[in-house]
């Protein structure tokens, strides 16, 4: 129990700290001004349909850029921002303890995520009802599975930045989550017949490497083209590829290597030196 404790009074310290940021409380404004322009780009769209997928693309583009680099900087500032503040030195020479403090980084920073994603939501069901089309189901499930890809892309972040800077932690960060969209995006290609010999060498990628989440809103934009720059349609030699919704095993498989690399970060706090 005192772990779990001095893990949670760390959660809470963290968060404490993101609570007097700048840029924390930008992240958060950021959600609910882009979806002010969403809204004004849906209702120049036709009533049904049209204005939704509109409004769906825009939402789908918040979350894939906007979301992305709240997950990175907020996994790649953290370590270094500890360490030149002091606070890292003060709470080891509390007792904290290294593989605690990482801990209550990974813990506090997947929470800090959620939260903003969260707040995300809720401003982006509020323009769902001002452009007539109510409570959106599969909005919402969109933005649950991008928090997973988004959760190990800041993960990978934190990771590098036990070892390297925050610019090189967050450009890391980037590569993991391109890696993770390209394994769903060769594999389907595999699954197509539209890679030939390579088949083989996507599938193997596919089952190794981390996975972005699909959500099933972003398949149906996608295999409709309507999903804008955040899911365009793949054309490889002529064959339109689009990916299918992610079932629970890409969902099981990425929250695994989400957990391998939290474990990694606790090995790499408990080497990085702290003054």
């Amino acid at each position: 129990m005192t772990a779990a404790r001095d893990v949670l009074h760390l959660v809470r310290l963290d968060l404490r700290v993101l609570r007097r940021s700048r840029w924390s409380w930008a992240a958060v404004a950021l959600g609910p001004a882009a979806t002010i322009a969403i809204i004004l780009g849906a209702l120049g769209s036709d009533p049904g349909m049209e204005r939704q997928d509109a409004y769906r693309a825009g939402a789908a583009s918040l979350l894939l850029l906007g979301g992305l680099v709240v997950a990175l900087t907020l996994g790649a500032t953290p370590v270094r921002a500890g360490i030149d503040s002091g606070r890292f030195g003060v709470l080891l020479g509390a007792g904290a303890g290294r593989a605690r403090l990482a801990l209550g980084l990974v813990a506090g920073r997947g929470l800090a995520l959620m939260g903003v994603l969260a707040i995300w939501l809720v401003g982006l069901q509020l323009g769902s009802l001002v452009i007539g089309e109510g409570l959106d189901g599969p909005l919402a499930v969109h933005v649950a599975a991008g928090y997973e890809t988004l959760l190990i892309s800041m993960l990978a972040a934190l990771m590098a930045a036990t070892s390297v800077g925050p610019v090189a932690a967050w450009v890391f960060g980037l590569f993991v989550n391109v890696l993770a969209q390209a394994a769903v995006n060769l594999k389907a290609a595999a699954d197509a017949g539209a890679l030939g010999t390579a088949d083989a060498l996507a599938s193997a990628f596919y089952f190794l490497w981390p996975r972005a989440v699909t959500s099933p809103m972003i398949a149906d934009l996608q295999a409709r083209d309507a999903a804008g720059p955040a899911a365009p349609q793949i054309d490889i030699n002529g064959n339109i590829i689009t990916v299918p919704a992610s079932e629970w095993d890409t969902i099981a498989w990425t929250l695994v290597w989400c957990g391998v690399i939290a474990w990694i970060v606790v090995v790499g706090i408990r080497r990085r030196g702290v003054r």
